[in-house]
């Protein structure tokens, strides 16, 4: 199986990001992807979507999200005409953009990418016509940036992605997907949301209506991190940017990223950041 790079596609390394509209009238070879996401939107036809060996039928208006690590591949397309957006999460996504707090964002983005050879592959999001009818101007008004040569091409292409990214997340209907997915996108984005408060391990359980064990396991399996490191982690992204972009002193950036202790938040800040706080700060 070919491992495919985003460089095959484009080769500015300073805008890791691809969008172009293909046309299959023959089968694609599966292949898999090592340094970028795929997020795919039917736009009209059918085929056999193959996802790690398993098949199922993709028609016009499913959407979905192949990450880093699966195999995909086209099989038996009739008139498949598709959407390919190309990018590296972490240039899409900023760590502390409020498209996180949508569960929406943590299913269709995250987990579905990840689990999908463990669930079966289905497809993460089907459009209603009206739906539809939403989102194409913006694929179309990106897809026509991303080939122009307009000053600010750049920004406008990423507002536009963003743009669509949002729209899918709020599309996204969580409670009739599995309980891997819909549980454990509830529980982070109540994280996201909730994370300047004094909210327990447990409480993210109860949403994900997992027991607090099992569902430590699962979301450290999914995120790479454990629900706790990860609400720390939420609220030191958070807390450097206020202290980059605010003019709130240290204190004040510490109680309204959730840390009621000043000096610890200091002490914690600079041992995960490297940095102290007073750095990042403009009153420094």
């Amino acid at each position: 199986m070919q491992n495919m790079k985003l460089s095959f596609f484009t080769k500015d390394e300073s805008f890791p990001l691809f969008i172009q509209f293909g046309r299959h009238d023959i089968p694609l070879f599966v292949h898999g992807h090592e340094d970028f996401f795929e997020l795919v939107t039917v736009l009209d036809g059918s085929a056999e979507h193959i996802v790690d060996g398993e098949r199922s039928v993709i028609s016009k208006g499913d959407v979905f999200v192949i990450g880093n690590g699966i195999s995909h591949g086209f099989d038996s397309p009739e008139g498949l005409r598709i959407c390919n957006i190309m990018y590296r999460p972490e240039m899409l996504f900023p760590g502390d953009s409020d498209i996180r707090q949508l569960p929406g964002f943590h299913a269709l983005f995250l987990l579905e990418p990840y689990l999908s050879s463990t669930l079966h592959f289905q497809s993460s999001l089907r459009l209603t016509p009206a739906e539809l009818a939403r989102v194409l101007p913006i694929i179309n008004a990106a897809e026509q940036e991303y080939t122009s040569d307009q000053p600010g091409r750049k920004t406008m292409v990423l507002s536009l992605v963003r743009q669509l990214a949002v729209l899918l997340s709020r599309l996204y209907d969580c409670p009739t997907k599995p309980r891997e997915i819909a549980g454990i996108a509830d529980a982070a984005a109540f994280l996201e949301a909730h994370y300047n408060e004094d909210i327990s391990v447990a409480e993210a359980a109860a949403r994900s209506h997992y027991s607090q064990r099992h569902f430590i396991r699962l979301f450290t399996s999914v995120y790479g991190v454990t629900p706790q490191k990860y609400l720390l982690n939420v609220r030191l992204r958070h807390a450097g940017a206020l202290l980059r972009d605010s003019s709130l002193s240290v204190t004040e950036t510490a109680l309204r990223c959730g840390f009621s202790d000043s000096n610890y938040f200091s002490r914690i800040f600079r041992k995960y950041t490297g940095s102290s706080p007073s750095d990042f700060s403009r009153n420094k």
